[in-house]
């Protein structure tokens, strides 16, 4: 409970593929334990004792839901029966209504025919649309959910832009299955970490977002990590995810998004931001990325201009506290910098925490400000060290692969 409370108000995403092979059945009375398992001799099916354990755990956290419907069995009304349960138990906690789970590969699986597009597509959306809204005329809905498919996620949203109140999409910078270590996806911590990566990666999400802006229509990315597959041993497992977590969350926030989901599943040695290891859940090295953005990003986002040769970029935030709070990210794997930041403001006293690890490979002993989350969830933080303004500058040393946050007031 703990490591969902450390991280402040949030969202909790139902979803991923398995969500599109699930069935629902208000008969069901049994949740299937600790999550849906895939069987051949059984079609999986949820009922309300899963729904219901589920938002009690949201509402115990002060967490809203974007619930995910199976489009993947192209029934209609069980989703819709499913969506007026999820709305009636999880009332003002459920934000959105997702249909479908990466769409545009079913025909990729067994979900579709090869020939499957997107006019296929549209017409099975409708066709959930019509009987969702004739039970729920104010149900919310969100989509396409899609990956890596910008004409499929603009020809969604120009043809349902009034019906969705969140407009969905999912990225993976890397492929975890990807075997040609010359491909550009080909996942490896300095591919990871990279700013060729980061340009490669906004070029896919940052059009979706400014159709949705454009549209007045918030923007989500609903499901994201490292690499796909459930990522990759050595890499989405190791401190490095946290300095790309931290990186993208920023990022995402200053072009306007309204949020980012980063996809799990408990697995250790994976890219979960929690996984499960002896009957106990503990904080992965990407958790922690969401710590420092909880701690850095309550306020406003602000412009920022960064001169570096290293692979070094900033971050602010003017709080709600009326503190100016830098965040410092240095990628470069070997090299250390001191970053001197110019305020522009009269504000002469400074105090920095660090996000650190033992090596960018490190699978522990990950802390920021000198504590580490215990297995219980508690987050017990160190003062921070104090930075003297001279001459209108803070000096911050930023060791190699490190970040920190420097909070000015």
């Amino acid at each position: 409970m703990n490591l969902f409370r450390n991280l402040g108000a949030g969202v909790l995403r139902i979803g991923g593929s398995s969500q599109d092979s699930v069935g629902w059945s208000r008969t069901e009375m049994n949740p299937p334990a600790n999550g849906p398992k895939n069987s051949k001799d059984k079609a999986l099916v949820i009922g309300p004792a899963a729904v219901d354990n589920f938002y009690a755990f949201a509402k115990r956290v002060g967490w809203k839901v974007v619930y995910g419907l199976n489009l993947g069995a192209n029934d209609p009304a069980m989703a819709a029966d499913e969506a007026a349960y999820a709305l009636q138990a999880g009332g003002p906690l459920l934000l959105a209504l997702e249909i479908g789970n990466e769409p545009n590969l079913y025909h990729e699986g067994s979900k579709r025919p090869p020939n499957y597009g997107y006019a296929q597509y549209r017409q099975e959306v409708e066709s959930y649309d019509r009987v969702i809204l004739s039970k729920l005329p104010h149900a919310p809905l969100a989509g396409p959910a899609t990956t890596f498919a910008r004409k499929w996620f603009t020809d969604f949203f120009a043809d349902f832009k009034t019906r969705i109140v969140l407009a969905t999409a999912h990225i993976y910078p890397l492929a975890a299955k990807e075997e040609n270590p010359e491909a550009p996806r080909f996942a490896t911590v300095e591919n990871l970490l990279s700013g060729k990566t980061a340009q490669n990666t906004e070029k896919n999400w940052l059009p979706q977002l400014e159709v949705s802006s454009a549209g007045q229509i918030p923007f989500r990315i609903s499901e994201c990590n490292t690499a796909s597959s459930g990522g990759k041993s050595g890499v989405s497992d190791v401190f490095a995810s946290a300095l790309w977590g931290t990186e993208f969350l920023f990022e995402v926030a200053e072009h306007g998004g309204a949020g980012i989901n980063f996809h799990g599943g408990f697995k250790p040695g994976g890219y979960a931001p929690i996984y499960l290891f002896n009957n106990r859940y503990r904080a992965s090295p990407l958790y922690y990325s969401m710590l420092l953005f909880h701690q850095a990003a309550r306020g406003r986002v602000l412009p920022v201009e960064c001169q570096a040769a290293l692979n070094v970029t900033a971050h602010a935030v003017l709080g709600d506290d009326r503190k100016l709070r830098v965040v410092l990210i240095n990628k470069d794997l070997t090299q250390s910098v001191v970053a001197s930041i110019v305020s522009g403001s009269p504000r002469t006293k400074g105090e920095v925490i660090r996000l650190s690890a033992p090596s960018v490979t490190s699978t522990e002993d990950v802390t920021l400000a000198g504590s580490a989350v215990r297995e219980d969830g508690t987050w017990t933080p160190q003062p921070g060290e104090p930075v003297p303004c001279v001459n209108g500058r803070f000096e911050v040393p930023l060791p190699a692969a490190s970040a920190a946050l420097l909070t000015i007031e």
